[in-house]
């Protein structure tokens, strides 16, 4: 009985796990959207901007997005169009950080 318990608790804790980490990339999905990112962005082709794949590939973990969406860290990936970026970097180091972590969530799925 106490094994089922267990069993039980542990389940119901995962299963509070991935539908917190699903709402953090369906918001992230909503925010990318709203902000119009998906203009230059695209997922594995490059447009008018690097493709998410590379932006998840090189930046690896949300901490290192985050710290560059609030402006802490140079842009890890070179490109010709970080002019066109700046404006859009003052709107995302103006977000709270939590929607700052669901974007950077939604960015790094594209792994």
């Amino acid at each position: 009985m106490h094994r089922f318990i267990t069993m039980t608790i542990t389940l119901v804790l995962l299963g509070l796990l991935c539908t917190s980490n699903q709402s953090s990339a369906g918001s992230g999905e909503a925010m990318f959207e709203s902000l119009k990112c998906g203009a230059c962005h695209k997922p594995d082709q490059k447009a008018a901007a690097i493709p998410l794949k590379e932006i998840a590939k090189a930046y690896q973990d949300q901490a290192n997005l985050v710290t560059y969406f609030k402006g802490e860290s140079p842009m890890i990936i070179e490109s010709t169009k970080v002019g066109m970026m700046k404006g859009q970097l003052k709107n995302l180091a103006a977000l709270p950080d939590e929607d700052k972590k669901a974007l950077a969530d939604y960015i790094l799925s594209f792994k």
